[in-house]
């Protein structure tokens, strides 16, 4: 839309036609962008800004193809804070997908610990001595580590010093309000990265607004005495669970075996009751969301059967209750998580990155049950969006695309098209209807008196232009809280 709008302190006190594009007016500026459209601030509502600061900062693997070119990276790489630390690797995307074992490894590294992740995070190539660092035997371990397998890894990695964290979060949320992204859902933040979030938030520094959702799966946020907390631009809203892995490295729980794996049906990381026990414990904490990593038709199912326990709980019936990814969903669960309240919050990048894998992974009858976001929202689920960055651009003009096009990388043609949104439930999913996940709607993400100005600017119509946009490069501006944080 075209308008003027008048910005008070940090929130809209007027919104006024326009007829040549979109002027913002606050207490001391004057900014105007002719020919250009604002939007509700675009929100990215499941990310990781830590780890997207560690793509900056570590070796990144994102653009090698295949375990020649993955080793060369390694053995180029220095150490920080001691350790080797490579991120972003994706065999599914190599010309051979062989992955190199970890004799091959630990000929480039030798005595230095090394930690790759994967893109999805749920899987890594470690070296002998990460492991011996570790507590742990090299010959007893597989050459890929996923899931709990990396649990002593992650125990055993130096945290990052305050100023390294520092630079991280500052890089990361940079890249972000420089596509256009006003506030972050930042999902299994460690506690003890709150402090340095808080500091950059009260000294102005941090130029998104932050939806932090404490990790769970041990029990972390009663450990560290984590309570939910208020604030303009870091509010600690939630806990983050993992029912299973991820699909890309068959850790996702399926309720059958993996096409291309039979000998596999993924991995349960918490049972039902397990679920049930610790989403009741959070709620009666007073935690107001509760987000549950589900990828696979079975961790979806378990998952609906947690939340549909707890709605029964005394003082549950206004928490939100998120279901991360629901990637796989069966056809009887979707009307159980309409009926329950339970919020899909999905990734549509995902998709167009997956859909050749999923095929090998699931078969093509449990294709149908994928990244089914039209059936959701045709069954009345509330649906918010994210890009699970870095394992995708932090680009939500490209995460509206997805959602619309549903063309995968590499094709011409949509990947089950019955399942595509239309471009204005594509733009709400990243604004008003992301904030719905947080609960946070009530004064973000319209263009109306009283609402916090949070701002995207585009230089066309995202919604009627005559072709979709497809990337950041259309970003003009973005504003936080009336205060300009990017302006190309």
């Amino acid at each position: 839309m075209f308008a003027e709008i008048h910005v008070e302190r940090g929130r809209i006190r007027a919104v006024l036609p326009c007829l040549t594009g979109t002027i913002i007016r606050t207490e001391t500026d004057t900014f105007t962008y002719p020919g250009c459209h604002v939007y509700p601030g675009l929100v990215d509502n499941h990310a990781h800004i830590v780890l997207l600061g560690e793509q900056l900062t570590y070796t990144s693997l994102a653009d090698v193809n295949g375990a020649g070119e993955l080793l060369s990276a390694i053995a180029a790489s220095e150490p920080i804070d001691g350790w080797l630390r490579a991120t972003g690797w994706n065999e599914e995307l190599w010309t051979d997908r062989r992955i190199p074992t970890r004799d091959e490894l630990d000929d480039i590294t030798g005595d230095v610990p090394l930690f790759a992740t994967r893109i999805d995070t749920h899987a890594a190539l470690v070296n002998s001595a990460a492991l011996r660092r570790s507590g742990i035997n090299p010959a007893k371990m597989p050459h890929v580590l996923i899931d709990d397998d990396l649990e002593p890894i992650w125990t055993a990695l130096p945290a990052p010093s305050p100023e390294t964290l520092r630079r991280m979060i500052e890089q990361a949320s940079l890249e972000c309000v420089r596509n256009g992204i006003t506030e972050v859902h930042d999902m299994h933040v460690n506690v003890s990265w709150l402090e340095v979030f808080r500091t950059l938030a009260e000294a102005g520094k941090l130029p998104i607004r932050v939806q932090a959702f404490v990790g769970g799966q041990s029990r972390q946020w009663v450990e560290e005495g984590q309570l939910p907390a208020g604030g303009e631009l870091l509010r600690v809203c939630g806990v983050k669970l993992f029912a299973d892995g991820a699909l890309g490295s068959r850790g996702a729980f399926l309720s059958a075996p993996y096409s291309d794996d039979p000998a596999t049906s993924g991995r349960e990381l918490l049972t039902a009751s397990q679920l049930k026990e610790m989403v009741t414990e959070i709620v009666q904490a007073g935690w107001p969301c509760v987000a549950i990593h589900a990828i696979g038709d079975q961790a979806v199912h378990n998952v609906i059967d947690a939340y549909e326990h707890v709605r029964a709980v005394a003082d549950a019936d206004d928490v939100i209750l998120r279901l991360e990814h629901a990637q796989i969903v069966r056809d009887e669960d979707l009307q159980r998580m309409a009926d329950s309240r339970i919020i899909a919050c999905v990734q549509p990048t995902h998709c167009i990155s997956d859909a050749p894998m999923a095929e090998r992974r699931l078969g093509l009858d449990r294709c149908a049950w994928s990244y089914r976001w039209r059936s959701l929202a045709n069954a009345g689920i509330h649906i918010g969006a994210g890009s699970d960055f870095p394992i995708e651009s932090p680009d939500p003009l490209a995460g509206m695309s997805a959602f619309v096009n549903r063309v995968p990388r590499g094709s011409s043609a949509p990947w089950h098209e019955s399942e595509c949104l239309t471009r204005s439930e594509a733009l709400d999913a990243f604004t008003i209807g992301a904030h719905v996940t947080s609960g946070m709607d009530y004064r973000r993400g319209r263009i109306a008196v009283g609402f916090d100005a949070d701002l995207t600017i585009l230089d066309g119509d995202v919604v009627s232009s005559a072709q979709m946009m497809q990337s950041s490069r259309h970003v003009v501006a973005t504003f936080v809280a009336g205060t300009r944080r990017f302006e190309r």
